[in-house]
């Protein structure tokens, strides 16, 4: 009796396992928190202007005071990951066989991780690394910028500054790797540590009472050419996302699922991952990049 999909059982838990990857890997979901929504347009609503109270004057008439709302509205994202192997992966034993499908279902969950930040941050297509162009509004599009130079302390500080300069107060930032590792090592003359604690920059929650999170998805790399954003400071409650679907891991046996011929035809076995999800940014001048100079 050939092997059926039945006999390929990918554990249950998986789906979960993918969600947890993605919070922890991704620094949007480290910085924002994951609200889900149901599947379509997404209309986010906050009050732009809230209302003002009035000094009255003994016997004076009261009069009221009219908030303003400001309106956002999100189209779903789908975005997938497809991987092929060889029909041999389904001979090998039942132990081994599970190790291989843990090992792959970590790849799946950071390729999720890696979407949500490239969508979110650049409205990059992670596969192709160019911009998508369903993706219309992304955090890298923000006006508020400092250029990078000798000092990432200084340039964050202008960062955060400009973010307050347009009314927000900063409530975290983004690095990429290598601006971390700058950050956590940059020195005063004298060699004593401008920002102590930070060891080399790896795994750093927190500087000057900001939430912090690190990853080379910042600089858009290596799905994509150098975006040259090194830095991204912000208030990140003003920016809404989540997952509309979290499709579980699907063990494809038939037909052509990706264009690159039939599986049967090529003895071959396809594993998908997908998922739905929104960006809504409320304000982009609640943001504030600090950009690397090109090179030559």
């Amino acid at each position: 009796m050939p092997l059926t999909t039945g006999d390929f059982t990918v554990p249950t838990t998986e789906l979960g396992r993918i969600a947890d990857r993605v919070r922890q890997d991704s620094v949007l979901a480290t910085l924002s928190p994951e609200r889900p929504t149901l599947f379509g347009n997404v209309s986010a609503v906050r009050m732009s202007r809230k209302p003002r109270a009035q000094i009255v004057a003994e016997g004076a008439q009261k009069s009221s005071d009219t908030p303003e709302w400001a309106s956002v509205v999100a189209s779903p994202i789908k975005f997938q990951t497809t991987v092929r192997m060889t029909e041999e992966v389904r001979w090998l034993d039942q132990d081994h066989r599970l190790q291989i499908v843990d090992e792959l279902v970590d790849a799946l969950g950071e390729s999720m991780a890696r979407a949500v930040d490239l969508i979110g941050l650049h409205g990059i297509n992670p596969i192709t690394g160019t911009q998508a162009a369903s993706v219309t509004s992304y955090l890298n599009q923000t006006t508020n910028r400092t250029t990078a130079g000798a000092s990432p302390t200084d340039e964050l500080i202008a960062a955060v500054g400009g973010v307050a300069g347009a009314g927000y107060q900063a409530t975290g930032v983004a690095l990429d790797q290598g601006y971390a590792f700058n950050l956590a090592t940059e020195q005063y003359a004298d060699g004593r540590d401008r920002n102590p604690g930070m060891g080399f920059g790896a795994g750093v929650q927190n500087w000057k009472g900001l939430n912090v999170a690190s990853s080379n998805t910042v600089s858009g790399q290596p799905e994509a050419a150098d975006t040259l954003l090194r830095a991204l400071a912000g208030d990140f409650t003003q920016v809404k996302w989540g997952f509309q679907r979290r499709i579980p891991v699907e063990l494809i046996e038939y037909g052509d699922p990706d264009g690159n011929g039939d599986l049967k035809g090529q003895n071959e076995i396809a594993y998908r991952a997908e998922g739905v999800i929104y960006v809504a940014i409320f304000d982009l001048d609640a943001f504030a990049a600090v950009d690397a100079v090109a090179g030559p």
